[in-house]
């Protein structure tokens, strides 16, 4: 099948029948008949309509190599240089390297991709800023490869590999104009159940009848690995082994594989702290990842969606559970839904005696247990953060005084001087994705 064709067969037909329309204003108002030596020197204006209208073409080129399937190395058409060019806003399987066995799917992954755009083909470049870079000083862009059957640019490469399957949502702060569009396009391929998320893609399933709840704890503000973490709960109705499985971010920068004798009973979970320390030290359920920073950035607050992701593979490296934030409307039906901020006090008298006299009670008005791992309680400036393990069986409550003393399992002391009701005026419950679960006001 020649390039016309599988343009047309794969990216075009399926992009219509999601009635997605992409045209590049550049091309678009250009005359047919101008000759394509003068549209490839000719700056590109910022695109005027379509799914890209957020960014600019910076660079036409052709491609010389795929290096793997998410990275290109093109020849730029102006200045004949070479660039190695980073898609944003996926993360596709690695290639093997030296250092690196590779990652299920990644053979799968590149001739898609060869297929799709091979050696030679056209593309246009584009991004919000021209000086976008990665790793490695990798330029960063939508890569944007010509359709001869539309006569445009806009076989969207990225685009295109998240809807066969072949990534993980991946955002880039400054460079988040299609950062949405590609999560509802992997939302899409996981409903379908296609490339890395089709559970026979890495072969037979290891214990297929796992059930998993991943929950981060992130700090806003912090630069300290510490005090980062994930909770990992089974939540199936038999022992799961997590021996040799592995726990990953979007951007591939914290790899986690979970030591021998991992072995979790129904209900029991372990709490992976991305920074260092001695398994076991504190809780006998911690461990710890090790890394230097951070690795879960905040969710922007611009125009644009901004997030990050939590993976856990099986030892063959299948995706089996994953938790992304924000709240998009996929999670609307989140199981914390049942539990409320059933009452609390703005305490008596001014000062310490206010804080000591200040309390939020939450309850479970569901019919199961749910746990608050990675959620919080803000107030106006002051933000609560549930450790790891906090849970409410069905008609209980869980109870947060402001003052001092010894905490229970249903009754915690927040050792506040200072009341952290009342200025503000509101109260939240806000889950580890962002989504507020309850308010109240005064």
């Amino acid at each position: 099948m020649d390039l016309a064709s599988r343009a047309s067969a794969f990216t075009l037909g399926r992009m219509c029948r999601m009635g997605l329309r992409a045209r590049m204003g550049a091309v678009a108002t250009m005359a047919l008949s101008a000759t394509l030596a003068l549209v490839l020197a000719l700056p590109a204006p910022p695109a005027s309509a379509g799914e890209w209208d957020a960014v600019r073409s910076w660079e036409t080129a052709r491609i010389v190599r795929i290096v793997d399937a998410d990275t290109v190395i093109v020849r730029d058409d102006v200045t004949n240089e070479r660039s190695r060019i980073r898609f944003l806003g996926i993360n596709a399987p690695e290639k093997p390297t030296a250092t690196h066995p590779g990652q299920c799917g990644w053979w799968q992954a590149m001739d898609d991709l060869a297929d799709m755009a091979p050696v030679g083909t056209r593309v246009r470049l584009a991004s919000l800023d021209r000086t976008s870079k990665g790793r490695a000083q990798r330029p960063q862009r939508t890569v944007l490869a010509w359709n001869p059957s539309t006569q445009e640019y806009d076989l969207d490469l990225a685009w295109a590999m998240a809807e066969r399957g072949w990534a993980i949502w991946f955002t880039v702060a400054r460079e988040a104009a299609m950062s949405a569009k590609y999560r509802a396009v992997i939302e899409g391929a996981r409903a379908r159940q296609v490339g890395l998320w089709d559970p026979a893609t890495c072969g037979d399933l290891e214990q297929p009848g796992a059930s998993v709840d991943l929950r981060i704890s992130r700090a806003p503000g912090s630069t300290n690995p510490a005090d980062e973490w994930v909770s990992v709960r089974n939540t199936g109705d038999t022992p799961l082994d997590l021996t040799g499985w592995v726990l990953r971010d979007s951007g591939n920068q914290g790899w986690f594989t979970f030591p021998g004798g991992s072995v979790l009973e129904p209900g029991d979970y372990r709490v992976v702290s991305t920074g260092a320390g001695v398994s076991g030290s504190r809780t006998g359920r911690d461990l710890y990842a090790g890394a230097k920073a951070p690795l879960y950035q905040e969710p922007g607050s611009g125009p644009f969606l901004v997030g990050d992701g939590v993976y856990l593979l099986d030892r063959a490296g299948a995706y089996r559970f994953w938790r992304e934030y924000p709240c998009t409307g996929t999670c609307a039906d989140d199981p914390l839904a049942d539990i409320a901020i059933d009452s609390y006090s703005l305490g008596r008298k001014k000062g310490v005696a206010r804080a000591q006299t200040q309390f939020i009670r939450l309850a479970n008005w569901g019919a199961q247990t749910r746990c608050l791992d990675g959620a919080r309680i803000e107030t106006g400036s002051s933000v609560y953060r549930f450790a790891p393990g906090v849970c409410l069986a069905p008609g209980t409550t869980w109870t947060l005084l402001g003052g001092s003393g010894v905490d229970t399992a249903s009754v915690v002391h927040w050792n506040r001087t200072v009341p952290a009701l009342w200025a503000s005026g509101t109260l939240a419950l806000i889950d580890d994705r962002g989504r507020t679960v309850s308010s109240r006001s005064w």
